[in-house]
């Protein structure tokens, strides 16, 4: 008799293997979303044959996650070798989200290369996420301590007249045109990544295709 153990575990890898397949022939099946990333925040080589869009939410804790684990990884693998640009989209998918994105547009406004150090500095600071934590006056003062440059008056208007909107808007409505409507969401060359977010072997696969595809 075959021990239980041995038939769960077979039964197992054949549930991942279907499931791997069927991510690949998902992403087969996309065709690339073109994204408008004039003006964006992108890091890495503008030449770069492949670009990765991140949509995220700075009070998202699975971003936050992401952002800790997986990108660090992504940035030494990819983007600091040349091979890969990587550009930052806002998606609100929580209450109270708006200022963060708004905040962080107007760092990218006043210091473009201030901007990743802020985003960063962000995800790092987020709080419970049913906190009513990213207020006017914690950004304004979280902004003043880690972009020491920053001109924090504007910074102040900005939230106050909420004049960055516009901008988070269009990214918005970027997220809209490609069906998202989860929080980090990854696209590789326009096509939506639809593995685990956490799997980076799935995502360098799927970014190491591209590459090859581009040559």
């Amino acid at each position: 008799m075959i021990p239980i153990a041995i038939v769960v575990l077979a039964v197992l890898i054949y549930v991942l293997n279907q499931q791997g397949e069927k991510m690949k022939q998902e992403e087969m099946n996309q065709a690339p979303v073109e994204f408008n990333l004039e003006g964006q925040p992108t890091l890495g080589n503008a030449d770069a044959t492949v670009t990765i869009v991140e949509f995220g939410d700075y009070k998202c804790p699975p971003c936050k996650v992401w952002n800790e684990t997986i990108f660090p990884r992504l940035k030494a693998d990819y983007i600091d070798t040349g091979k890969v640009k990587f550009t930052f989209l806002n998606k609100l998918v929580l209450a109270g989200s708006e200022l963060t994105a708004e905040a962080a547009e107007e760092v990218f406004r006043q210091q473009p290369e201030a901007f990743w150090s802020f985003h960063h500095e962000l995800y790092r600071a987020q709080q419970d996420k049913k906190k009513d934590w990213a207020t006017a006056p914690f950004l304004i003062d979280f902004a003043r301590r880690t972009v020491p440059d920053l001109d924090i008056a504007q910074l102040e208007k900005a939230l106050q007249d909420r004049t960055m909107q516009e901008e988070v808007t269009k990214d918005e409505q970027q997220a809209a045109q490609a069906r998202v409507n989860s929080t980090p969401t990854l696209f590789v060359n326009g096509v939506e990544f639809t593995g685990e977010i956490q799997d980076y072997e799935g995502l360098k696969a799927m970014i190491d295709k591209a590459l090859e595809q581009a040559k």
